[in-house]
């Protein structure tokens, strides 16, 4: 790996949040008792679930195990300002996939199939990503959203009473997103790379990734923005999304580059 990435030390995640993800996490925080609430609940339960999950079936890197994937997320918290890094798994996929668990303690987690098809600055873009969610504070309010379906199975009528929590923080969740792409952004540094991790992503091939055309799927990118003019095709957007916890990937994209595009990312990079 070439270690030529500027390193943000006193980078503040208020300064690249997205005013989605900022604006819904203010809903959230209002509730009353919901923190205190989601504090307890996620560490006395899902938070060790996960712990003993992925401790007892993934694999471990360390510096011993995996030394490459190892100095790959020392570097990344060290671009970001991230002074606690955290635990990193690797489990068996062959997607470009990867999720961060647990609030007190985060465990990031990524697939085998992601380490195997990305470049360098690709997966210095996803693992950024996950970092972002940590230094944001996403982690609490992540594992309610994944618990809140647990709730509403066991708990009578719960699917009437706890709907609307669930869709809130299943909207922020998908706000938050953005947030965490930026950070991905700012840790990899190179856009043409976090644009071919959302193509690779969106399901492109293994045998086209030669032919991998990143300014065809920028025109997607902003054709599927341009969509937004026509209310119907709005209101179908937010409805088919409704249940999910990550926003469509090219939606993700094209939030990204508007974000790059309005010099908010060099003034950041670059003050």
């Amino acid at each position: 790996m070439e270690y030529n990435k500027k390193s943000l030390p006193r980078l503040d995640h208020t300064r690249y949040e997205h005013p989605f993800d900022r604006k819904a996490l203010d809903a959230l925080e209002r509730t009353p008792g919901l923190t205190v609430a989601g504090k307890y609940v996620t560490k006395q339960t899902i938070e060790r679930v996960y712990t003993v999950q992925y401790t007892g079936s993934n694999l471990r890197v360390t510096a011993q195990s995996y030394p490459m994937m190892h100095d790959y997320l020392q570097y990344a918290c060290h671009i970001l300002g991230v002074q606690r890094v955290p635990e990193l798994y690797v489990q068996w996929g062959y997607g470009i996939n990867a999720f961060t668990v647990g609030a007190e303690n985060p465990i990031v987690v990524l697939d085998s199939g992601l380490l195997d098809l990305c470049d360098e600055d690709e997966k210095l873009f996803v693992i950024g990503h996950e970092l972002g969610h940590i230094k944001s504070n996403h982690m609490l309010y992540h594992m309610m959203a994944q618990l809140i379906n647990y709730v509403i199975d066991i708990v009578p009528g719960g699917s009437i009473v706890a709907a609307p929590l669930r869709y809130a923080l299943l909207y922020w969740d998908r706000m938050s997103e953005f947030t965490a792409d930026r950070a991905g952004m700012l840790c990899c540094q190179n856009r043409d790379a976090a644009v071919r991790a959302f193509v690779k992503m969106s399901g492109l091939p293994i045998s086209q990734y030669g032919q991998m055309n990143v300014q065809s799927f920028l025109q997607q990118a902003k054709d599927f923005e341009s969509l937004d003019y026509e209310n119907l095709n709005k209101f179908f957007k937010l409805v088919s999304i409704l249940d999910s916890t990550h926003p469509w990937t090219v939606m993700r994209a094209a939030e990204l580059i508007k974000w790059i595009d309005s010099g908010a990312y060099n003034k950041l990079l670059f003050e």
